[in-house]
């Protein structure tokens, strides 16, 4: 099975110039077994030779991978963490009140849900204080269609399900059936195109030098081979500044130990200091 997994490696780097070797081996094997279910009794041999063959299955196979999905405060462990231990740190140093913004970076962004979740917590605790923060969010992704839906901001009901009220009464205008975020928010949120593997730069080129106060990478890192999370981790650790934040999925605290150079802030949340 192990070489038959490989050959379909080849034949997507060979023939289609597609790199799926990146990928962790189960969740490939799994992408690949769903591509077969069309054909029954299809062998792994017989659909590596369809692929030669078929650009628009290497195509379709290789997009399947490419998992684009991200939810409104997705961890409320993680959120709570952040909105009422990290953040106010960081609004708090002596070189936030002289003009610094906070430098957030969202990596797999999808549409751009974590963004503007980060985005509520800064100008909703900046009301509170009544101290006006400085801070600038990249969201980065590989699918350009997921940024053009984060530029435009706008959102179904079932999207905002985990939003809370006051928050959606705030932050959010409805148009018919849809909810969009208030321009104050969106001006504070670059969109742009980054692959985290395949792009030679650490840090996505809209941010200029990185230099990140937090960084996410949540629900990203299992999908890749041991050995990309590793290098993906080493992009991360490299664009915080020293003492910089990075959080990940609750699945993901193991890789993030195994990497080295962070600290977790309060276990169980998957929240990290770069040590």
């Amino acid at each position: 099975m192990h070489a038959e997994l490989n050959q379909i490696v080849q034949v997507m780097e060979q023939v289609h110039g597609l790199r799926v070797g990146v990928y962790d081996p189960p969740f490939l094997k799994a992408s690949i077994d769903k591509r077969r279910t069309g054909q029954p009794g299809e062998t792994l041999r017989a659909y590596r030779e369809r692929l030669a063959g078929d650009r628009a299955e290497a195509d379709a196979l290789f997009a399947s991978l490419r998992i684009c999905h991200s939810k409104f405060f997705r961890s409320s462990l993680t959120y709570a963490l952040l909105e009422r231990a990290i953040l106010p740190v960081l609004m708090n140093r002596p070189e936030s009140g002289k003009g610094k913004e906070i430098r957030v970076w969202c990596a797999g962004c999808a549409a751009g849900q974590e963004a503007y979740s980060m985005a509520i917590l800064l100008d909703d605790l900046a009301g509170a204080s009544q101290q006006p923060v400085a801070y600038r969010i990249f969201s980065t992704d590989v699918s350009e269609d997921k940024l053009a839906e984060g530029r435009e901001g706008s959102y179904g009901a079932k999207a905002i399900q985990n939003v809370s009220l006051k928050y959606v009464e705030r932050y959010f205008t409805r148009q018919g059936n849809q909810y969009r975020v208030v321009p104050r928010l969106r001006e504070h949120i670059d969109f742009s195109m980054f692959d985290l593997v395949a792009e030679p730069s650490a840090c996505p080129p809209a941010s200029i030098f990185g230099d990140f106060d937090l960084a996410f990478c949540s629900n990203l890192l299992f999908y890749y081979h041991p050995q990309i999370r590793l290098r993906i981790l080493d992009k991360m650790r490299a664009c915080l500044v020293p003492g910089g934040y990075l959080v990940t999925g609750e699945a993901e605290t193991a890789t993030v130990a195994q990497a080295g150079g962070f600290h977790a802030v309060a276990p169980p949340a998957p929240v990290f200091r770069r040590s």
